[in-house]
């Protein structure tokens, strides 16, 4: 099922850098959500990683719709919420 995508970004390649970031701010955002924002420079903080590597990573899973940023808070989108209850990321 992989190989058929039907467009949209693609996610970086495992084991690189800029797949942990995302994984990173993605699992915080939808298991640890403030009421559904999270100022940025404390979900850099809490996740132990540069404010300047997060903004990207952002930037990337809002291009995928799975998070969005106003530049100063970010969010999980409903999407990102919803394919976590089906698939929780911790029992």
């Amino acid at each position: 099922m992989h190989d058929q995508r039907t467009g949209g970004p693609l996610p970086p390649s495992p084991g690189t850098r800029a797949h942990e970031l995302q994984r990173k701010v993605l699992i915080e955002l939808v298991l640890a959500p403030p009421p559904h924002t999270d100022r940025l420079p404390e979900l850099a903080a809490r996740i132990g990683e540069p404010l300047g590597d997060v903004e990207p990573a952002l930037a990337a899973l809002a291009a995928a719709g799975l998070a969005g940023s106003d530049g100063r808070v970010a969010w999980a989108t409903p999407p990102a919420r919803y394919l976590e209850a089906l698939f929780p990321i911790q029992p």
